[in-house]
């Protein structure tokens, strides 16, 4: 019998990198559409991909996204084109960058069972306020920090140059700690455009 410390979603063996490789490319396609470029999958108990959401805060609401807000992370794309969750314990979300505190914090408000992520957010992530085993309503909840390193990396290089863009010097710090081969690449290409 199931015991409340191990999660339905935890039981059930899935291919992260798989999933994760789809989170991404949803985060492409949101830079792409002049958005940030974050993206992430829903995946039911058996591997059915049950929803896609990316970034669309540079973009305008439609009837099946939410948009032209500060609140379309790809993570609330995705929860509000699913409205309400069922069984939400069996699902697992996937996303390309570590969720924000407001991602992370829906997250556990609507009981999903277990979070993946591509790519470790030093600045934006909740894990900077709190640690993601000691928020209260995640204790349920599965956490699965960057299991794919050559997926980590591919994240960080497609998130850097929005990091450079729209973190402080703070924030930028810690992602050149955190990613120094990414953020020297984004800093780069920068400096080669503003050459131009």
């Amino acid at each position: 019998m199931p015991t409340q410390e191990t999660p339905p979603a935890a039981r059930v063996p899935l291919d992260h990198s798989h999933f994760l490789r789809e989170a991404l490319a949803m985060a492409r396609e949101g830079k792409a559409a002049g958005s940030a470029p974050v993206g992430a999958v829903m995946v039911g108990p058996d591997g059915t991909v049950l929803a896609r959401g990316r970034n669309r805060v540079g973009e305008k609401q439609t009837p099946e996204h939410v948009g032209e807000s500060s609140v379309a992370h790809a993570e609330m794309d995705l929860f509000f084109q699913m409205g309400k969750l069922k069984e939400p314990e069996t699902l697992t979300l996937y996303t390309s960058l570590e969720p924000c505190l407001m991602c992370g914090g829906a997250s556990a408000l609507l009981q999903v069972g277990r979070v993946v992520w591509a790519t470790a957010d030093p600045w934006g992530g909740s894990g900077r306020l709190i640690e993601w085993s000691n928020h209260p309503a995640m204790q349920d909840t599965e956490v699965i920090a960057c299991p794919d390193p050559a997926l980590e990396r591919e994240g960080a290089a497609l998130f850097a140059p929005e990091a450079l863009k729209a973190f402080p010097d703070e924030g930028w710090a810690l992602w050149r700690q955190k990613y120094p081969e990414e953020t020297a690449a984004a800093e780069g290409a920068a400096d080669s455009e503003s050459a131009k």
